[in-house]
């Protein structure tokens, strides 16, 4: 029995070191993923749209509309129907958004700085990446939400948060905004000279 223990322990504690030290920093590869966002992005491009990662702040204060607030609009939630169907997974997005400050209009070369607050379904999810998708003079804005790290909770359902389309991004000319909640979306216009 003692050359059992022996045996395993020299190859055990080799074979430990070995993984150890050569073993890959960074995630492993997925191939299945991999395509399926080129696939998706493929689809995004051949209909138009462009993809802009946005960053996004969460807030402890409540946000402050600005002083040439865009009037937004309530509609029906959910992607648009051409955005929805090009999408192959569709992102998980907040129920409502009961408050949007946008600027009604905005320098080309600057930052648009989007207000807003947010309801999530859970409470062990938290908003934490935002997309911009575009087409011509269309923006469509999601705020996506992820789950929380087991075990942790938020504690509000509701959040305040800030989204920054960065400079350079939108040409001169009038936008239509949308920012997508899955009851209730908001819509917008603004001007970017």
């Amino acid at each position: 029995m003692k050359w059992i223990i022996v045996a395993i322990l020299v190859t055990i504690i080799p074979y430990t070191w070995i993984t150890l030290a050569f073993r890959k920093p960074n995630p492993a590869h997925e191939p299945y993923q991999d395509n399926k966002d080129r696939a998706q992005v493929l689809r995004l491009l051949d209909s138009g749209f462009s993809r802009v990662d946005l960053a996004i702040d969460l807030l402890v204060d409540p946000p402050v509309p600005p002083t040439n607030s865009a009037d937004t609009a309530a509609i029906e939630g959910g992607l648009p129907p051409l955005l929805a169907d090009l999408l192959i997974d569709k992102p998980p997005v907040p129920i409502d958004f009961p408050f949007v400050a946008a600027p009604e209009s905005a320098l080309s070369g600057a930052p648009y700085v989007i207000k807003f607050a947010c309801t999530q379904p859970d409470f062990d999810e938290r908003v934490d990446e935002s997309r911009l998708y575009r087409r011509k003079q269309e923006l469509v804005l999601i705020v996506a939400y992820h789950p929380t790290p087991e075990g942790l909770q938020t504690r509000q359902r509701e959040v305040t948060a800030q989204l920054t389309i960065p400079a350079n991004t939108l040409e001169p000319g009038e936008y239509r905004a949308t920012i997508v909640g899955a009851r209730e979306s908001r819509r917008w216009t603004f001007e970017v000279h």
